[in-house]
């Protein structure tokens, strides 16, 4: 099984971050490797990404269900493969900036903050960066929001474990480059979509 969790913040309010994260086609084209999504319901969707993994290269369709929508803090969602063996879940959490960080984090490994970095860099230059204030010495302060991403992927099948470790890396930047886009796009700055670059 494959996990991450990424967190920033900004000064604008929970509420104001909520509205745009609560509306998935204000966002879906901001993920990494997006191709389409379709809303079935209210609680169900059909999304296909083009996951690029070196020499794993595949496009994949996974069926999405809302599991949990407590607004203004968390909605929390599973996803099923449709055409790949894999299952999985995954929620977008904003509390206040101020507010301690969640201590279940997932941590990742010194490999996978390395593969994360050599990702980070070449994703850069395929799809540029998102123009954002640096939030290193930034202090959202009180009326801020943390925004946090977290994904758990469990692909199955005989290359699973290898799967495994080469989307850890993969699914960091990922989650880093949509919350980073999100706000980005939310604070006025650049945030071209990872297709849109």
């Amino acid at each position: 099984m494959a996990e991450t969790e990424y967190s920033t913040t900004t000064e604008l309010p929970v509420e104001t971050v909520w509205a745009f994260v609560s509306e998935m086609d204000q966002w879906a084209t901001m993920l990494t490797g997006y191709k389409t999504h379709e809303k079935q319901s209210q609680t169900d969707s059909l999304w296909t990404l083009k996951g690029d993994l070196g020499i794993l290269q595949r496009t994949v369709q996974f069926r999405v269900h809302v599991t949990d929508w407590s607004g203004p803090a968390r909605v929390a969602f599973e996803l099923e493969g449709v055409n790949e063996v894999l299952e999985g879940s995954g929620e977008f959490l904003l509390t206040a900036a101020d507010a301690p960080p969640d201590a279940a984090r997932s941590r990742s490994g010194p490999i996978v903050r390395l593969m994360a970095r050599i990702l980070r860099f070449f994703h850069g230059l395929v799809h540029g960066r998102v123009e954002r204030e640096a939030e290193a010495g930034r202090n959202p302060g009180a009326g801020g929001s943390r925004l946090s991403f977290r994904l758990r992927v469990d692909p199955g099948g005989p290359m699973a474990p290898m799967v495994n470790k080469l989307m850890e890396p993969a699914m960091l930047v990922a989650a880093e480059n949509l919350c980073g886009r999100i706000i980005a796009h939310l604070e006025g700055g650049s945030a071209p979509g990872p297709n849109q670059a």
